[in-house]
């Protein structure tokens, strides 16, 4: 199978992360790892100031809060291990991701099998005309996330299984229409994504990557400062006990460019903002 690539043009934007994790529910689960530095921050930029990632390898539920909802604003940046359940025909579901809880962001995994599953956020410090989470599931019509505004920019919160995420033909993805944001997508089996969205003044850049065979990485938006990047759109097979097979999207501080990488039979979009 090809590598494919398709770049097409759209907007830059810049995040921020911070908060004192919570102790994990279990004893395997890594502390969220926060980024050393915060990116460069000028006029009309939004602040990004952390990474988050959470990850187990045990069938457990295990979350973190990685501080408050007021003024900020997380979306989903990686994904990597394995979403398959047990059996073809187990009915459990795994999620990874980030989620409101009263006035706190949590990141958190539902897994049911012994095996790695990882998931990685940033935060950005605003809630500029923050919608309300939605949730799609396969067999349902595109969910509304809100009309098309000006600033409004829509990203991935989190991603949730049931068999689903065994080819790159399954994907989730949020887009818009010129009038209205929706999330969707279509999935073989059970699955499905959350997403909402908020207020960034520009775009730098839409990209979509589809792996073969061979993994691919790729170079997004170069950051003069104040430029982040998160995803859209995931997809591909999340079979493989590993945290580090999957989809994520990173900043490079040597050449200050955000890179996006993705293991074999894998399936990205990542929207970079400003």
């Amino acid at each position: 199978m090809r590598n494919l690539l398709l770049a097409l043009p759209l907007v830059t934007f810049t995040a921020a992360c911070g908060g004192e994790p919570l102790a994990a529910d279990a004893p395997e689960a890594a502390s969220p790892a926060v980024a050393d530095e915060a990116i460069g921050q000028a006029e009309q930029q939004v602040g990004l100031s952390g990474t988050y990632t959470w990850r187990t390898n045990r069938a457990n539920y295990t979350s973190t809060s990685i501080g408050t909802s007021t003024d900020r604003t997380c979306f989903l940046t990686g994904l990597g291990g394995s979403l398959q359940p047990v059996t073809p025909d187990d009915i459990s579901w795994t999620f990874a991701g980030a989620h409101l809880y009263g006035d706190q962001w949590i990141i958190s995994i539902n897994q049911y099998v012994d095996a790695a599953l990882s998931t990685t956020v940033q935060c950005v410090n605003t809630a500029a005309n923050r919608t309300p989470e939605v949730v799609w599931a396969k067999g349902e019509a595109a969910k509304l996330l809100g009309a098309v505004t000006p600033n409004r920019r829509c990203f991935l919160t989190r991603i949730e299984a049931s068999g689903a995420f065994d080819s790159t033909a399954d994907y989730v993805r949020v887009w818009n229409d010129n009038i209205n944001w929706y999330l969707g997508g279509d999935l073989a089996d059970d699955g499905g994504a959350r997403a909402m969205c908020v207020d960034f003044p520009e775009v730098h850049g839409n990209w979509l990557l589809i792996s073969g065979a061979d993994p691919i990485n790729y170079n997004l938006a170069y950051n003069p400062g104040g430029v982040a990047c998160f995803l859209t759109e995931l997809g591909g097979r999340f079979n493989q006990d590993s945290y580090y097979d999957g989809v994520s999207v990173n900043y490079n501080a040597g050449t200050r460019t955000w890179e996006m990488d993705l293991s074999p039979v894998k399936r990205g979009r990542a929207v970079c903002v400003k």
